[in-house]
């Protein structure tokens, strides 16, 4: 369902901004922009109330901070409990993302976990969530891209 606010150029290029550099001010924003900066805090507010903008993050390096292995858990899930695995799922602290997909595997859960041992448990606590039909792990070997931005 498409939001109820339509963005416009400005709206984007302020979106493009902020991907770059969350923590530019907007005293800063409106002079690369060339606008006022009480039109960015406005627009920015605005993106906020209305769900364009979820959240100010940092991202950090996983193997930085202790977490060395990442890998996808793609599950099989009897129909009447997806809603109650997807929502355990989301509980866990080491699921980063979570796809619901079509194909043979109805659930995708990309996780990072501190080592092999820490994985191995995941995988495990994940298979005893109730109406989890199968669970196919690939352990990730090198990391190639990560891009969290979207273009505009």
């Amino acid at each position: 369902m498409p939001p109820a606010v339509e963005i416009d150029d400005l709206d984007k290029r302020i979106l493009d901004v902020l991907q770059c550099d969350a923590r530019i001010s907007f005293a800063e924003i409106s002079r690369k922009l060339g606008v006022a900066e009480a039109t960015v805090r406005f627009r920015v507010k605005r993106l906020l109330d209305n769900g364009f903008i979820t959240k100010f993050s940092a991202l950090l390096d996983p193997v930085k901070v202790g977490y060395n292995v990442s890998g996808a858990i793609l599950l099989k899930i009897d129909p009447a409990h997806l809603e109650e695995v997807c929502t355990k799922l989301t509980s866990f602290n080491e699921t980063r993302y979570l796809f619901q997909s079509t194909g043979e595997y109805d659930i995708v859960s990309v996780v990072l976990a501190r080592d092999m041992a820490h994985l191995s448990e995941l995988v495990k606590k994940t298979k005893m969530l109730a109406g989890v039909k199968d669970a196919r792990v690939s352990v990730t070997t090198r990391f190639l891209k990560f891009d969290p931005t979207i273009e505009l």
